[in-house]
């Protein structure tokens, strides 16, 4: 099948938005990561997804666009999407979503730390209230 050079052009043009947004995707994963510090083992679990996500969107918008046909075009469409979005603004993107996730955690950790830190200054005064019970015990004994 023949592709004229308006659909071609289509074509690449559709990969290099589609480069954007898996950039913009990655992005936000990659922000939740800074803020989250998953171990070694989720971290690969989460790459992988994300790998098998952006294959099977990419594979899609394929399918879509021009019928499943893969083309070198459209390759270097995905990474020059890509590679603009890293250059223009994903770091500028990857800051601004780490502030955001880092408000989000406080705002939702706030309550949290509230409550233990309320526990543990119940456990300290019913600790300071055993010590001087014990010591007046020790006095009275001590005293007879």
């Amino acid at each position: 099948m023949t592709l004229s050079t308006t659909n071609q052009a289509y074509i690449f043009l559709a990969t290099v938005y589609l480069g954007l947004i898996l950039g913009i995707i990655y992005d936000i994963y990659r922000a939740f990561r800074m803020v989250a510090k998953p171990g070694k083992w989720l971290v690969a679990i989460l790459d992988l997804s994300f790998w098998i996500l952006a294959a099977f969107i990419s594979f899609f918008m394929l399918f879509k666009v021009n019928g499943g046909q893969i083309r070198l075009y459209a390759y270097i469409g995905l990474a020059l999407g890509w590679g603009l979005y890293a250059l223009i603004i994903g770091s500028f993107l990857v800051k601004l979503l780490v502030k955001i996730y880092s408000w989000i955690a406080a705002i939702i950790l706030w309550p949290l730390r509230m409550i233990s830190s309320g526990i543990k200054w119940l456990a300290q005064k019913l600790s300071i209230r055993k010590k001087i019970k014990e010591r007046a015990k020790e006095k009275a004994n001590n005293g007879l």
